[in-house]
């Protein structure tokens, strides 16, 4: 007999793969950003074939990241079933998106600058938690227009994200010296970026497109055609996006689409998404269990990020493992050792999440509370008696004083004189 906890996971199914992709994502994350930080210069050649498919494999964590994200938005934004304006997730969706960008700067602040007034140029930078904060209010947007003017969602979302692929070199081969920084940092990675706008919330486009499709028809997941006509998409995207796009180029003269089939990666990468996520769809439903400490963790990737960025890079105090250590410094061995033990802290700090959680939403603001009280009863109460306690000392070493010092003036005085 199955236990509840099973039968949950039974029922809920239809996302769990999700989640379990989701965890993937943000390990791969972890391991590939410590090993980014710290593997020698030496070692960093094309002619390794473990360095190519570990950069290969870094490569496709953060468009799964966008998709998947467009992917879980859409489908739980639909599943509510209520237009937009009685949609409780669109309220949730705005405030989440303002709040992920909010994150993303707080993250990158260093409260020793901020003492002395400082705000690093850094901290204007774009990062993955900006684009997916951007990336959900656009999103919103998409589904806003579909009721607006009544089209197919999935077609409209893939007209979009198709879009933003295609306006990359626009935003690429242009200067935006001219705009502030802060805005600047969206559109360019000249200035220190590491993602903008274009073209990575259209990776969030492709995912919201398949998200539309699961919203009306979870079953689908379950299916054995389902995945397998993904997975046959992002095969001839990964083979064929480059042809299709010279084709295009001969077929219209479009000068343009020669820039495009030039610089394909997108549809390349597109490609190997809807590669990855039909076998996780797949398989994932077909598995007798799933630890639940799996979908824990794809549940907890902000707290992943956000904690592994600050004791990786040491924004808030300027000290971190890659000031402790030093940037690009390690061989591959010793690399690998640590981006285990990188990835098992965090692993580790999920698994106690709510011990952590209590002891700083409710353990250490209780002493502060405590603290506040004691110095309060002390300034109102102790403090008043202790003054007047000192001003009376004063007054008496005072009195003792004169009758002390007035005589020794007056004979000094007299002295003086003769």
């Amino acid at each position: 007999m199955e236990s509840n906890n099973q039968l949950v996971a039974r029922n809920k199914s239809r996302i769990v793969f999700i989640d379990v992709l989701r965890a993937y994502a943000i390990l791969m994350m972890l391991q590939g950003h410590f090993v980014d930080t710290f593997l020698a210069t030496a070692f960093r050649s094309p002619d390794s074939p473990l360095y190519v498919l570990w950069a290969f494999m870094r490569g496709m964590t953060a468009p799964i990241f966008f998709t998947v994200t467009g992917l879980v938005f859409t489908y739980l934004l639909l599943r509510d079933g209520r237009p937009l304006k009685e949609n409780k997730r669109v309220k949730k969706g705005l405030r989440r998106g303002v709040q992920l960008v909010g994150i993303g700067y707080l993250l990158k602040l260093n409260f020793f600058g901020l003492l002395i007034g400082q705000i690093y140029p850094w901290v204007w930078t774009i990062d993955v938690l900006h684009i997916i904060g951007i990336a959900l209010l656009s999103l919103i947007g998409v589904v806003a227009l579909r009721e607006k003017i009544g089209a197919s969602l999935p077609l409209l979302m893939l007209a979009f994200g198709v879009g933003t692929f295609f306006m990359d070199p626009f935003f690429t081969e242009n200067s935006w010296a001219h705009l502030p920084r802060v805005f600047a940092n969206y559109l360019t990675r000249d200035f220190g970026s590491s993602f903008t706008i274009v073209p990575w919330i259209g990776f969030a486009f492709f995912g919201g497109a398949l998200g539309a499709v699961l919203s009306h028809r979870p079953n689908l997941a379950f299916t054995n055609w389902f995945p397998a006509l993904l997975l046959a998409f992002g095969i001839t995207l990964t083979v064929g996006s480059y042809q299709l796009l010279v084709n295009l180029y001969e077929l219209t003269g479009w000068s343009y689409l020669a820039v495009l089939f030039k610089n394909h990666y997108l549809f390349w990468r597109l490609g190997h998404v809807f590669i990855v996520i039909p076998l996780f769809m797949w398989v994932v439903p077909r598995l007798p269990v799933i630890p639940a400490l799996v979908t824990k963790i794809g549940s907890e990737t902000l707290t992943i990020y956000g904690a592994h960025y600050v004791v990786l890079y040491g924004t808030w105090l300027g000290l971190g493992l890659s000031q402790i250590i030093g940037p690009r410094s390690l061989d591959p061995l010793t690399v690998a050792v640590g981006a285990l033990t990188f990835v098992l802290s965090a692993v580790f700090m999920i698994v106690h999440i709510e011990v952590i959680r209590e002891w700083v939403y409710v353990t250490v603001p209780a002493w502060f509370r405590t603290q506040y009280r004691r110095l309060n009863v002390w300034y109102y109460r102790e403090l008043p008696k202790q003054l007047a306690f000192l001003q009376e000392r004063w007054e008496t070493l005072a009195d003792l004083l004169s009758s002390w010092l007035l005589p020794l003036a007056q004979v000094f005085s007299s002295r003086n004189k003769d």
